[in-house]
């Protein structure tokens, strides 16, 4: 892809998505970041789409929280490589082309690239029994089965006509047993040795009920389709792998506690994590980060400056506490968010802290709906209309 329509797209991108001074990073080292990513992918792209691939395993965007020219100018170099990936090699790049796809939602109105068909649900197996394919029988023909089908046919018919007959036969037989005792003893005889006919109806088999037609979801995301709940830290520790992780153990109000990975060494010192109460997403797909495995995600807030607090339950609360949005409290949130139809990617963006305090969701129409329990409000200590995430 020639530096000329690089240039073009991401110059297109810069009133729809946030203007210069967002996308060329928010902070210094956003910046900074920004600016080495391009170089690196200012030479040989081939071997950093691996690179990307896994830098991208526990983040949304290349810097930050938002995208930035790192997304646009990546997106632009690895167009054409993701656009000649088959099936398989988008399957074995899940994080890579997540993102890509992301980032191709994000400017499809632009109308400079291409749209590259994305599809990353696994296949489905279809087994076939052995009893089956030992029953087959090698090299059959279609006139065989043909065949076979006929001779079925005509069994059931002759079985059926015998059945029909069987039953005219009893008809004289129950009459002469109904006859009065003045009757010969030749003709009792007669009726007593004639064949006995079960006339009874065979008892109809009792169908098995159907499964329960499982209800369609909303034809937009929702915000209730997330299951947010109060968790409370029962251990924190720092990832073996990795500096800026957390490993922390989640008590939300569940059997076992939840092994939860969180990257905020850089934003909250330990101390400060141990006891502390949060609220988790609990039912994105778990995801390994650097070798252990995440089973939800804790909220945190970030303002413009960089500043990071992670979102408080009320006063009060205890594990498992539902957290939602507005009036929707009765909905039920999905068990496990189908990554394919990108419900967290669609709310995410509308998360946000207000004037108050209180964290909230404001839907496309404008609408501000508050994130709480049925003890309070959800709230940040300081940070004035940061994102959520």
């Amino acid at each position: 892809m020639s530096d000329s329509i690089t240039a073009a797209f991401i110059n297109a991108c810069q009133g729809p998505l946030g203007g210069v001074e967002v996308l060329q990073g928010r902070t210094d080292s956003d910046r900074k970041e920004v600016t080495d990513w391009i170089a690196r992918f200012e030479k040989d792209i081939v071997p950093l789409a691996k690179a990307l691939n896994d830098h991208l395993e526990t983040r949304t965007y290349i810097v930050g929280h938002g995208v930035t020219n790192a997304d646009l100018f990546s997106f632009v170099k690895l167009h054409e490589q993701v656009s000649s990936m088959t099936r398989d090699g988008h399957l074995k790049r899940p994080h890579l082309i997540r993102w890509f796809d992301l980032i191709q939602h994000q400017t499809r109105d632009l109308d400079h690239l291409v749209p590259v068909a994305i599809d990353l649900e696994a296949p489905e197996l279809k087994v076939v029994s052995k009893e089956k394919v030992a029953a087959a029988p090698a090299g059959s023909t279609a006139e065989e089965k043909k065949a076979k089908k006929n001779n079925k046919k005509e069994a059931k018919a002759e079985e059926k006509k015998a059945k029909k007959e069987a039953n005219a036969a009893a008809t004289p037989v129950a009459a002469e047993t109904a006859a009065p005792a003045e009757a010969s003893t030749d003709a009792a005889e007669s009726s007593s040795s004639a064949p006995a006919f079960n006339t009874q109806k065979k008892e109809k088999k009792v169908k098995a009920p159907k499964a329960p037609v499982v209800p369609a979801g909303p034809a937009t995301p929702q915000p209730w389709q997330i299951d947010l709940r109060v968790g409370k830290i029962l251990k924190v520790e720092k990832h073996p792998d990795a500096d800026s992780l957390y490993v922390e153990t989640v008590d939300v109000g569940e059997a076992e506690p939840r092994t939860v990975v969180s990257g905020l060494v850089k934003h909250i010192p330990i101390e400060q994590m141990e006891n502390r109460w949060l609220v988790c997403v609990c039912n994105l797909k778990p995801a390994a980060m650097r070798g252990v495995k995440s089973f939800a995600m804790v909220l945190a807030a970030t303002d413009d400056s960089g500043k990071l607090e992670l979102v408080d339950p009320p006063k009060g609360s205890q594990p498992g506490d539902k957290c939602y949005f507005g009036e929707w409290k009765d909905e039920s949130p999905e068990e496990v968010m189908n990554p394919k139809k990108k419900i967290w990617e669609t709310i995410q963006p509308g998360l946000h802290t207000t004037t108050d305090l209180n964290a909230a969701w404001k839907s496309d129409e404008g609408v501000v709906h508050v994130l709480h329990t049925e003890r309070g409000n959800c709230t940040v200590p300081s940070v004035v209309g940061a994102k959520i995430k």
